[in-house]
């Protein structure tokens, strides 16, 4: 399977279509271009479904892109859950110790950054509170008077489930075993969905951005980026349409910011990217973007310090 620019299909890509099939088939969301082809997968796939077993509106077809989908997040979760830890993320903590208030904001799932801030001995608010039992449930907690470090995991993260309490259902993150997690009073707690909480999918992210727990984490990013003028950019590959879009009402919304990218690389290939295509010479003129061509990990204070608000 090809994608627009003639590129193999990865996890991404299939997630989404995965999703996109789901919606059409239970009529969550019916797009009239999808028939067809939707007519073509459930023929060529009738051996998996036909008088099978089923979990969503007595309809097998529907329940095996639902399992389909599932595998795509089940392979990221083992493929993340299995890193060692930071590599080459150094730069991350002494920004972190140099700077009076640091705000990081991620579109990974894995640990590292946390793993990295823990051998450093950072406290870093992640948006959750303090520990009740064995998880720690999502309050929203940034503090956002005080300068703090603050990391936002815009896209979730595979320590991130939804479980049910006593009194009611709430996300927590828990650094143990989720499935055996218990709350302050010793009892166990069910996860609700057996899948960590993040994000996957080209083109289904951003129907889960005005949702909890991720409608507070871009509520929070919004608020933090108008308090800023430069946003450090490090390994994006600005394909995301809901953050673009964000980015781009930011640089608009003051003369003086900007976004500072830091890509070991051609110039171009950025530039021809979907966030910036027919944008770049632009905002380059307009001093809103600066190209440093270094990776993050590449990168020192004295690189990056010119940079840092006062």
């Amino acid at each position: 399977m090809l994608n627009r620019e003639k590129h193999d299909a990865n996890y991404e890509d299939l997630y989404a279509a995965s999703r996109h099939l789901l919606d059409d088939e239970t009529g969550e969301s019916i797009n009239p271009l999808l028939a067809d082809a939707l007519t073509k997968i459930k023929a060529a796939s009738s051996h998996l479904h036909v008088d099978q077993e089923y979990h969503i509106d007595k309809n097998p077809f529907a329940s095996l892109v639902d399992r389909a989908s599932d595998l795509v997040q089940w392979s990221v979760y083992h493929g993340l859950a299995t890193l060692k830890g930071p590599v080459d993320l150094k730069i991350v903590s002494d920004v972190m110790q140099h700077t009076s208030e640091t705000n990081v904001f991620s579109l990974n799932h894995d640990l590292l950054i946390e793993a990295q801030a823990n051998a450093a001995g950072i406290n870093v608010l992640d948006g959750f509170g303090e520990p009740n039992g064995d998880t720690r449930i999502f309050n929203g907690g940034w503090r956002l008077e005080e300068r703090v470090v603050r990391l936002l995991k815009l896209h979730g993260s595979i320590n991130w489930f939804l479980y049910r309490f006593v009194e009611w259902d709430q996300f927590a993150r828990v650094d143990g075993d989720p499935y055996h997690a218990r709350d302050a009073a010793g009892k166990l707690v069910d996860p609700l969905h057996v899948l960590p909480r993040f994000l996957t999918g080209t083109t289904v992210k951003e129907q889960a951005y005005g949702i909890p727990p991720f409608g507070d984490l871009f509520a929070t990013f919004r608020a933090l980026l108008s308090r800023h003028c430069t946003l450090i950019c490090s390994g994006y590959g600005w394909g995301d349409k809901g953050i673009n879009t964000r980015l781009r009402q930011w640089l608009r919304d003051a003369k003086e910011n900007r976004i500072v990218i830091l890509h070991h690389g051609p110039e171009e290939r950025v530039a021809h990217t979907r966030m910036w295509w027919a944008r770049w010479n632009d905002y380059r003129t307009a001093g809103k973007v600066v190209f440093i061509p270094k990776w993050l990990s590449e990168c020192t204070l004295d690189d990056l310090n010119r940079y840092f608000d006062p």
